[in-house]
């Protein structure tokens, strides 16, 4: 499927393309009037062709439910595809999403959940107490 959407993709910009350079130089000599009806047309047709070939050419989609993906993602962790960056790392795949942002999702790690997110019920506690007191720090 991915040569067949690289193809249509292709297709869908040269027609893009020249609908746009078209109608650049109809607005150019005629400026107060519509665009004509094949150029229309042509824009349609090319915007049709383009998304055609972006969904035949795009990956296969991951589950509606995150839990049920992130559960897939803890029991069989990540997986290398034996392919490397220029960078000598490997590229993994089926890795959490948001690895990136070093937080523990709650899952087999520390157990302390949304690290480095605000604990507003530990804030929430901590202004009880200090209004109790008085308000004195």
């Amino acid at each position: 499927m991915a040569i067949l959407g690289t193809a249509f993709n292709a297709v869908g910009l040269i027609f893009l393309t020249h609908a746009v350079y078209s109608s650049s130089e109809h607005t150019a000599a005629f400026p107060h009037s519509p665009l004509p009806l094949d150029i229309t047309i042509e824009l349609i047709v090319s915007i049709l062709v383009l998304s055609a070939g972006i969904v035949a050419s795009s990956p296969q989609l991951k589950p509606i439910r995150w839990a049920k993906w992130g559960g897939k993602v803890a029991r069989e962790g990540q997986r290398g595809e034996g392919r490397w960056t220029r960078e000598g790392e490997e590229i993994l795949s089926e890795g959490d999403g948001f690895a990136f942002l070093g937080l523990d999702n709650g899952i087999g790690g520390d157990g302390e959940g949304r690290r480095g997110f605000w604990d507003v019920r530990g804030k929430r506690k901590e202004y009880t107490a200090w209004v109790k007191k008085g308000g004195e720090n």
